[in-house]
């Protein structure tokens, strides 16, 4: 009857609280998150997200986690789960901090029921020696029959549960502060270059600039042949021109200057060219395959195809397109080479260039995530290795005799079957 005279909030409460809510919602997210692992994604596969159909792509699944339905979703889901916990708080709390005894036989646990009989004073010491030896916390209570006690053990095991799903609503916090207030960018160039940071953020916004200079860069090995690191020298420079921080990052180390971080992401090689134009020559860097140079008022697209040699004496393959795709010219240069470029310019090689990909991100929901992953694992110690045992029993005196009956009800675990047995040892010898 009561859910039938719900109205208004009390029908939202009931639908916010609603198990089948959760499930639903996580079974969701969960088919929705693997969509978007199989389906490209423009954060991370640009090109071959924009091969997928257009229909795919104006619903959003080619950026799931950054659409308004699946945020949507994610706060629905927090907003269950954080009104799920909140209507049990008030009954963990009272289980760890107000632990009730049981007033009659019918409020033991029902998980494993027993009953003893014995000496009502033997029993009443056997119950309080055997919790105590094992570790329980004793609460008990005179009755009008008798005595009543309850021992629990581990309690705050009984907060796991909780702890947990705080946790991944925490979590779920962290990752919306990156995505509504965080900001990235990306950038490949060759040692010497300088960018401020403001062309180089893609995405979001930052409220500083500063410019970013690549020092050096360079790759290391180990004595076997193998592969050490990427190695990027950073110095992070002030529009007045002051060194502002200076710092060696590679993979795994990265440099945070005001809540910025640079981290080493790619490495290729490059080459350093001079670029004369009808008198007026210029410093160029090119990558391998990526990068072209062009100058204004020609059609004519300047790309380095292949770079072979040592660092010491590079070679390059080179390749001149027009407007169309098209290859106008071909040629090799080796270091201190000129190509004559159709007429129009020239180009020297004057050697090695490392380039250095580097990823910027201002991520002010990562602190939030660490604590909401801090959580989880608490929470999950908690739920799994830390599970509270809980004995209660009500002892009856058997009229105009010094007999008692012990009611006894427990959870199941090895603690609360130690002391079953110990308690009927007890009877027995009694």
């Amino acid at each position: 009857m009561e859910r039938e005279t719900r109205t208004g909030w009390g029908l939202v409460e009931e639908w916010l609280t609603s198990m089948k809510l959760g499930l639903v919602l996580l079974g969701i997210i969960a088919i929705t998150a693997g969509l978007g692992t199989f389906i490209p994604q423009f954060d991370q596969s640009p090109q071959e997200a924009l091969k997928v159909a257009q229909l795919w792509q104006t619903l959003g699944f080619t950026q799931i986690y950054s659409t308004f339905w699946f945020r949507f979703l994610l706060g629905l889901l927090c907003l269950n789960l954080v009104a799920c916990s909140l209507r049990r708080f008030h009954g963990i709390y009272g289980r760890v901090f107000r632990p009730r005894p049981p007033g009659t036989a019918g409020e033991l646990p029902a998980k494993i029921r027993t009953e003893i009989r014995g000496d009502y004073h033997v029993l009443q010491d056997s119950v309080q020696r055997t919790l105590a030896h094992k570790g329980f916390r004793l609460t008990e209570q005179e009755t009008e029959t008798g005595w009543s006690f309850l021992g629990l053990r581990r309690r705050w095991g009984y907060w796991g549960s909780f702890v947990t799903h705080m946790a991944f609503v925490i979590l779920v916090l962290g990752a919306f502060m990156s995505s509504l207030l965080g900001a990235k960018g990306y950038f490949m160039v060759g040692a010497g270059s300088t960018l401020s940071l403001q062309s180089i953020m893609t995405e979001g916004r930052v409220g500083q600039n500063f410019n970013v200079r690549v020092n050096s860069a360079e790759k290391k090995y180990l004595p076997n042949g193998q592969l050490d690191n990427w190695y990027t020298n950073l110095s992070l420079i002030s529009l007045g021109g002051r060194v502002l921080v200076r710092k060696t990052i590679s993979v795994n180390h990265p440099l945070t200057y005001k809540g910025i971080t640079f981290y080493q992401s790619d490495y290729t090689s490059g080459v350093r060219l001079t670029a004369d134009v009808r008198g007026s020559k210029q410093e160029v860097l090119l990558s391998e395959q990526s990068d072209y140079y062009n100058v204004p008022g020609t059609e004519l697209y300047f790309m380095v195809a292949q770079i072979a040699g040592s660092e010491q004496k590079p070679q390059m393959l080179y390749g001149v397109y027009n407007n169309n795709g098209q290859t106008v010219q071909q040629g090799t240069l080796s270091k201190g080479q000129t190509a004559s470029i159709q007429g129009k310019y020239k180009m020297t090689l004057d050697g090695y260039a490392p380039f250095t990909g580097i990823q910027v991100k201002k991520d002010p929901g990562v602190g939030v995530v660490w604590l909401g992953s801090a959580l989880l694992l608490v929470g999950l110690f908690l739920s799994f290795y830390w599970r509270p045992s809980r004995v209660a029993g009500v002892l009856s005196r058997v009229e105009e005799t010094e007999e008692g009956i012990l009611a006894l009800g427990m959870t199941a675990g090895k603690d609360t079957e130690s002391f079953l047995s110990k308690m009927r040892k007890s009877s027995g010898d009694v």
